[in-house]
């Protein structure tokens, strides 16, 4: 397990950035790394409690359900479920009110992804996943302490298009097929059983007959190649913006010896 931590400052009271860092569907319209959300089930005050993230992590889109639990409104923590891409995900936002409409908010994560990478390069991805989660926080309940001083409307519409968009595709799809709406999340329960109907085939079932696997040997096939392709897309393009922010880091830091400036100093 992998693990990061970030602070902020928020010019925001204390219950504004817990209602917003607990509007799960919302997150699509501010959070940055988040693709959308979907709230599965909630506790009985109307809290989120079983919670399913599509996220971009820059190396590959994963997905994960996490069951909440909350002490309302200094912390929110969490337990992984189940997901794909992610071994495990464990962590803890917590709030401190610093000032009358000031709040400190503290993110730890730890994560445990499938994808083998490099230690440094999963350390530097995982550092700027957490750093930008609590900044873009800051600047979405800044903007709703902002908007609740004005009058403004709260939440705004355009955060709500991309989680009403998804449900749309998932509405219009066939049962069978709303997993691939879902950014091709196809849940545990799901797996297992398509995993136990393909042993039972292979096995004959109970009548020992031989079944014709052709056809379903070639579906298998073709949907592994597919995902081979579209994980190998996501790795490739991953590397490359990473690569070229390490190597960036390195000329700087050799530029810097060479020319005798301090580490501080910038060209």
């Amino acid at each position: 397990m992998s693990w990061a931590e970030h602070s902020v400052e928020i010019e925001a009271p204390i219950e504004v950035c817990f209602d917003a860092i607990v509007d799960y569907e919302s997150f699509p319209g501010w959070q940055n790394a988040v693709d959308s959300v979907e709230v599965i089930d909630r506790h009985g005050d109307g809290l989120g409690r079983d919670v399913r993230l599509f996220v971009d992590a820059k190396v590959r889109k994963i997905d994960y359900v996490l069951r909440y639990g909350y002490e309302r409104p200094t912390q929110i923590e969490w337990d992984f479920v189940e997901g794909n891409g992610m071994r495990d995900v464990d962590g803890i936002y917590t709030f401190e009110q610093v000032g009358e409409n000031r709040t400190r908010a503290t993110y730890k994560l730890g994560a445990d992804p499938e994808i083998p990478l490099p230690g440094v390069v999963a350390r530097r991805v995982h550092k700027q996943l957490v750093k930008r989660s609590v900044e873009d926080l800051k600047a979405e309940a800044e903007r709703r302490a902002a908007a609740a001083a004005t009058g403004a409307a709260e939440p705004p519409a355009e955060a709500e298009k991309p989680q009403a968009s998804r449900r749309a595709a998932e509405a219009a799809a066939p049962s069978g097929d709303r997993s691939a709406a879902a950014s091709g999340w196809v849940p545990k329960a799901e797996r297992d059983r398509v995993a136990t109907a393909a042993r039972s085939q292979r096995t004959g079932g109970r009548s020992g007959a031989v079944p014709d696997l052709s056809g379903d040997v070639a579906g298998r096939a073709a949907s592994a190649a597919g995902e081979a392709v579209r994980t190998g897309r996501g790795l490739a393009k991953g590397a490359l913006r990473l690569g070229l922010e390490l190597g960036r880091d390195a000329v700087d830091r050799v530029d810097r010896v060479l020319s005798g400036r301090g580490e501080d100093e910038r060209r």
